[in-house]
């Protein structure tokens, strides 16, 4: 009698939507939104077409599913630089703007999804919805750190959104002119210049 083949272990709703949206995530960083399809995803992932759409309403849920997937990376990536950095409030507040830049984070293929899943966002309500919700809940926590530096001051903290709304600006800009230039000192020169307006306006 031959032996039993070892079953595989049994997959749930969660494990399978993360396997979907995985795959999403490596079709978008190699070769871009416009190629993805349902069949591509379920190849890269091995299952069934019946299986995506038995997880997930449509494409666009896909879509919003892997942007929260590929977001969730970098506020674990800046939640453990927070964690390593020393704990005054300007210290907390440079690991968080540096933890963007990490060399995982300026890898071609990222930028590419990011730039792909913006530009999906502005023709799908799922993937905008997504995508403001997650820069907000990014921004909530960076003004919880302005808040720190400024303290109780009232004329600090007055000036907070508008700290924030020019250093999250620079942040975007800095990545959009790393996909351009690649030039490492320009991405120095801007989150030191971010880092100095924080010092210079709330601290």
């Amino acid at each position: 009698m031959s032996p039993a083949k070892p079953r595989r272990p049994t997959r749930t709703s969660d494990d399978r939507r993360g396997d979907i949206a995985r795959a999403a995530v490596k079709i978008l960083q190699t070769e871009g939104y416009a190629a993805l399809t349902a069949r591509k995803v379920a190849a890269e992932a091995d299952i069934s077409l019946g299986h995506i759409s038995y997880h997930f309403r449509d494409m666009d849920e896909v879509l919003a599913e892997a942007y929260r997937m590929a977001s969730g990376r970098l506020r674990e990536a800046t939640a453990e630089g927070l964690d390593l950095s020393a704990k005054t409030p300007m210290a907390q507040v440079k690991a968080f703007l540096w933890a963007g830049f990490s060399e995982d984070f300026l890898r071609p293929e990222h930028l590419r999804m990011r730039i792909d899943l913006w530009s999906a966002a502005l023709a799908h309500s799922e993937i905008a919805e997504a995508e403001r919700t997650l820069y907000q809940r990014y921004r909530e926590d960076f003004e919880r750190l302005l808040a720190a530096v400024a303290g109780d001051d009232p004329a600090r903290r007055a000036r907070i959104a508008q700290v924030s709304d020019t250093v999250m600006a620079t942040l975007d800009g800095l990545w959009l002119d790393w996909m351009r230039r690649r030039d490492a000192k320009a991405v120095e020169h801007g989150l030191g210049t971010s880092l100095l307006i924080i010092e210079q306006l709330l601290a």
